[in-house]
């Protein structure tokens, strides 16, 4: 059972930043991703570019705002160890498929890396599955979680309340 009383506390402290105030995670930890994604989009025309995303690691959302220099990432970090179960859980998990995603996409790569046709084909059906992964994640920062539905991201009025 989580303390309500502190998490009230990390709601307070994370309302004017990119923090949810309701979820206490940060839609910037995606960027991490984002760089992996805009490779894959790039490979077709740009088939050396699979050397960079041979080379990307993963991060976790911790190693993120460490590495970051946000002025807002010691908060994000420690708001992180007080995120409700009922967007951690489903958090981690679009987390832990995106990582594995990419691990996949590595290794389906780099066995074609001399068709450069396939290659694009193929990086662009990986961007593509990422890019829905993150808009996943990205709905759950903002507190939609429909049933742990992967396909279920924000529904309309979710996007027009952010806006």
């Amino acid at each position: 059972m989580q303390d309500t009383s502190m998490l009230d506390h990390y709601r307070q402290l994370v309302r004017d930043t990119t923090i949810d105030d309701r979820t206490l995670l940060s839609t910037d930890y995606f960027n991490h991703f984002n760089e992996v994604i805009m490779l894959l989009s790039m490979l077709g025309d740009m088939p050396d570019m699979l050397d960079e995303i041979v080379a990307w690691t993963p991060k976790t959302y911790r190693q993120h705002f460490e590495d970051s220099g946000l002025a807002f990432a010691p908060l994000a970090i420690e708001a992180y160890d007080h995120v409700p179960l009922e967007f951690r859980a489903p958090f981690d998990d679009v987390i832990n498929d995106m990582n594995s995603l990419i691990v996949e996409a590595v290794a389906n790569l780099s066995a074609m890396r001399d068709d450069a046709d396939m290659l694009g084909f193929t990086a662009a059906d990986y961007w593509q599955r990422l890019q829905a992964l993150v808009d996943r994640g990205s709905a759950i920062v903002h507190g939609s979680v429909q049933d742990n539905n992967p396909t279920v991201t924000m529904d309309q009025s979710e996007i027009d309340d952010l806006f």
